[in-house]
């Protein structure tokens, strides 16, 4: 394969940077970063107001693809907490003032990105995740904490202590207290409590910390990736209950500014609670950074593979964590694939949206954990509130919608989260709803007694299903009757189920 320059460049609140690549390795031609972007003082991500210097940095960029000729350009960009509204204007302004049109990425797409990038490109990760390691990943809106378990990926939370934020909140706080140290670590432990009673059952664990360029410069020898953390400043800081400057070295730096300076400070305390709770047996950082797993979703073709693994992971928790039937979830998964594969002549969806039917198919019923009856509303809004890592805001929105649909309620006009859902997304959400539907109704007794399927779509517009049992399926005759009437309005094919007893 003839060799060729790509380059990938990722907007973020705080900087912007450009990596040149050369393909198919992956070798680092040039690596670029701006000056810092300031942090908005409303929204963390403060892109509209630092526009000029933002395309500034980007015309500076342009100027170097062309001395290196490249034709190839990825334009990323972190949505941390931006509204869609202001992210299409931001879009907007990008695009006619450089030419660049940017993708936005949100917390969990990246996160996927990066913890693929450790688990594939970090040499000792096998060895640091023989039993349990955490990945704990340090943000400006928000820190992320990943549980690895004999070195596969199982679970991870989404903090709210990202540094911007606790700075915020040291700044609004020395206004009424004189040191608000106390008060901050209060707070981080108030946020870690929900998850304390889990993180302190596991045993032999390595805590692995990422996105600390501090620890990085001072820890990590140059072309290197890893490097080991001493725990004692960490026990200190908790046994005194504050961080006197001066007294840590790495971790305070007077040479830093005062932004700089206590965002460190946010993340050292983020980082001494998490490890009191976890107690590793040894520390490391990594500097395995977040463009470094955009690189590595272009030039590692698993990419994708890994990055769906831990979403049907992601999915196979939160079902567990409500309490979904199995056997039930199971049934529904497997034959919802099958009839997605068999009927691509009539729904014409590719297979990322078969993906996202596997998922519904797995997390439709946790709205049971709080009520039977509406048990499809209360998985909406549990699947709004716990986005999957992986996938983009859209995606999530999907998932949760199929899961609303997949039982009673049809998307229709009359229904007001159908009407006010973008056009590009409501025949998506329909089709996979309609195949769901059906597919539910197969098992409405919850017994699985039906073991195998065969479709076969008529000229006279039917669908007809063939169904093996060792059982009557008087009560899914029943359910299929009635919710087999989506996939005819959506389709405008009468499904027929065709009961079949084992030979």
């Amino acid at each position: 394969m003839k060799n060729s320059l790509t380059a990938v460049i990722y907007l973020e609140p705080n900087q912007v940077s450009l990596r040149i690549l050369e393909l198919p390795k992956g070798r680092v031609i040039n690596d670029v970063h701006s000056g810092a972007l300031m942090v908005g003082s409303g929204n963390i991500a403060n892109y509209a107001q630092n526009m000029a210097a933002i395309v500034n940095n980007l015309a500076g960029f342009k100027q170097l693809l062309k001395d290196y000729q490249v034709k190839d350009v990825h334009f990323y960009g972190a949505f941390e907490d931006l509204d869609p509204v202001n992210a299409r204007y931001v879009a907007d302004q990008l695009e006619v003032r450089t030419g660049l049109r940017i993708q936005w990425l949100n917390n969990n797409q990246l996160m996927a990105q990066t913890m693929g990038c450790v688990v594939t490109t970090l040499p000792e990760f096998k060895s640091l995740s023989k039993h349990c390691l955490y990945l704990l990943t340090l943000g400006l809106d928000s820190v992320t904490l990943a549980f690895f378990h004999h070195g596969n990926f199982e679970k991870l939370w989404d903090l709210d202590l990202g540094s911007a934020k606790i700075s915020r909140l040291v700044q609004r706080l020395r206004q009424t207290t004189t040191n608000p140290q106390e008060i901050i670590q209060d707070y981080i432990s108030s946020k870690l409590e929900y998850i304390a009673p889990e993180l302190k059952r596991k045993k032999k664990t390595v805590l692995l910390i990422q996105n600390a360029s501090l620890l990085n410069r001072h820890y990590i020898p140059r072309g290197e990736r890893l490097a080991k953390v001493p725990k004692a400043p960490l026990q200190k800081v908790n046994q005194e209950l504050g961080v006197r400057p001066g007294k840590h070295g790495a971790w305070i730096s007077s040479a830093l500014s005062d932004q700089e300076h206590q965002s460190n400070l946010s993340n050292y305390l983020v980082i001494a609670r998490t490890a009191h709770l976890v107690n590793p047996l040894r520390i490391a950082v990594t500097n395995i950074s977040m463009m470094d797993g955009l690189v590595n979703g272009i030039t590692d073709s698993g990419a994708q593979s890994q990055i769906n693994a831990m979403i049907r992971t992601s999915a196979d928790d939160i079902a567990q964590r409500y309490g979904v039937d199995t056997a039930h979830q199971k049934f529904v998964t497997n034959f919802a694939c099958q009839f997605f594969d068999q009927l691509r002549p009539i729904h014409r969806l590719d297979n990322h949206a078969r993906l996202l039917l596997e998922i519904a198919s797995k997390v439709d019923d946790i709205g049971n954990f709080i009520n039977q009856q509406g048990h499809y509303r209360h998985s909406a809004y549990i699947l709004e509130a716990n986005p999957l890592i992986g996938l983009s805001d859209k995606d999530n929105q999907i998932i949760a919608e199929v899961a609303r649909y997949h039982s009673a309620e049809s998307p229709t006009a009359n229904q007001a989260h159908y009407r006010h859902m973008d056009d590009d997304i409501q025949m998506t959400v329909a089709k996979l709803a309609a195949i769901l539907r059906l597919v539910d109704a197969l098992d409405d007794s919850r017994q699985q007694k039906i073991s195998s399927v065969k479709l076969q779509l008529t000229n006279d517009h039917l669908l007809k299903i063939k169904a093996t049992a060792d059982d009557d399926l008087v009560l899914e005759k029943w359910s299929f009757s009635k919710k087999s009437k989506l996939f005819n309005d959506v389709f405008g094919i009468k499904p027929v189920l065709i009961e079949r007893g084992r030979n």
